[in-house]
């Protein structure tokens, strides 16, 4: 379904002050819930990213070693060293940004017109 094509430019602010558009009203707890949403989300894609990364080639290497290469604490904390500080790290840093945002009025655009007519 096409759409028409746009007679005015796309505005980043409105053009006068009478133009802005009323602050919706948003609870503190709904706020929270979809920072802590978030920041889980986040928080276990960053753990997965760095066990990936880190903890799996390390366990690797180490299985092909010898000399009981398995038995070195860091491949068996590799896990809990590395992975699960920086996914809390990642997803306590996106939980807070997104929470302040949308706190503040922040929202994803819900205009579906297409840009390019």
């Amino acid at each position: 379904m096409a759409h028409p094509p746009r007679t005015d430019p796309l505005r980043a602010a409105p053009a006068s002050p009478d133009e802005l558009p009323a602050r919706p009203n948003r609870s503190r707890t709904r706020s929270i819930l979809l920072g802590v949403g978030i920041g889980l989300g986040v928080g276990v894609a960053a753990m997965a990213i760095a066990f990936s990364i880190v903890a799996i080639p390390m366990f690797i290497v180490a299985s092909t070693e010898p000399d009981a290469g398995l038995d070195r604490s860091l491949v068996r904390t590799g896990l809990f060293k590395v992975a699960l500080p920086l996914g809390l790290v990642a997803g306590v840093a996106a939980g807070i940004v997104v929470g302040i945002w949308y706190a503040r009025g922040g929202r994803l655009p819900t205009d579906r017109t297409p840009i390019h007519g």
